[in-house]
């Protein structure tokens, strides 16, 4: 079957609309990389930083099953770029499985990738996150505070608006404008 779908995805390329074309190489990239799941598997075990990094970004574009399976191998490595990219990459993903890894990372990481995982909770749209992710609004680094506005603000139905409007004179300037940014998430169907 993967044969039928390479030749098809390979005359649709030709296509006479633009749209067609670029969809039809988009997948053939994606087909591609399906095809090098156990390859890539190896180069997230023992490969270069930049392998790494190419596999993450490779496995985000599958889309599936199989490029899930290797970011959440990705976040286990012992880098923090490999781990940072592929926590962005499972953006779209918030599975049950997706959450608990980030939840299970969330003791062990700082910085950028602590701010990428709360960014990830926040987007899962998962209220029974909230309590656990406004903990990070008084985060010491600014970056994790910021993304922890905007999470708690896709997050909160009540009492968590308040401790967002708190920080809209924060001394910094990236916190005021998550708290900016955080507001344009309120509706009127909350309280």
């Amino acid at each position: 079957m993967i044969n039928f779908i390479e030749e098809a995805l390979a005359a649709m390329v030709s296509d006479s609309s633009q749209s067609v074309r670029e969809a039809a190489m988009a997948a053939m990239d994606r087909v591609r990389a399906k095809r090098s799941f156990d390859r890539f598997r190896v180069l997230l075990k023992g490969g270069t930083l930049s392998d790494k990094v190419h596999v993450v970004y490779a496995a985000g574009e599958m889309a599936d099953g199989e490029g899930v399976a290797l970011l959440l191998d990705a976040l286990s490595d012992k880098d923090e770029i490999v781990r940072g990219i592929a926590v962005r990459a499972l953006l779209p993903f918030p599975t049950p499985a997706v959450l608990k890894a980030l939840w299970e990372m969330l003791p062990k990481e700082n910085g950028v990738v602590l701010g990428n995982i709360i960014e990830v909770l926040g987007a899962s749209g998962r209220k029974e996150l909230s309590p656990h992710v406004e903990r990070y609004l008084s985060h010491p680094e600014a970056e994790v505070r910021a993304k922890a506005v905007i999470a708690v603000s896709r997050l909160t139905d009540g009492p968590g608006w308040e401790k967002i409007l708190a920080l809209r004179e924060d001394k910094n300037e990236m916190i005021r404008a998550a708290v900016a940014n955080g507001l344009g998430n309120w509706t009127s169907s909350r309280p």
